[in-house]
């Protein structure tokens, strides 16, 4: 079969299109105790909301968490300190006033101590 570019969309129904006009539902909030109680029948009546708003509850204190350590480390930097460079130079007289400094390597090493 040809692909022609048209995908199909299921048709909504008569009820849902009703209710999501504009103005036949006026946004309001929620009176003392609605929000829980609107929970509670969503819990009863709409299968898998439980485990929905687990998985959202956990989801944003996973966030909150990676937010906090996120702070912490950036506050807490470590500083490292050399004992010696690791280029050392060797300077040597040329005729008149010219001096030759050569680059040296030398072994070094990372301090051990770390300050916070």
């Amino acid at each position: 079969m040809a692909y022609s570019g048209f995908t199909w969309a299921p048709m909504i129904s008569v009820t849902a299109t009703k209710y999501q006009r504009h103005g036949y539902v006026e946004k309001r909030a929620f009176l003392p105790g609605e929000r829980r109680s609107a929970a509670r029948e969503m819990e009863r009546s709409v299968k898998g909301y439980r485990e929905l708003r687990q998985e959202l509850a956990d989801s944003r204190k996973m966030i909150r968490e990676q937010e906090q350590d996120r702070r912490s480390t950036v506050e807490k930097t470590i500083q490292t300190s050399f004992y010696k460079s690791p280029v050392g130079t060797r300077t040597q007289k040329g005729s008149g006033a010219i001096f030759y400094s050569d680059p040296v390597g030398r072994t070094s090493h990372f301090s051990a101590t770390k300050r916070i």
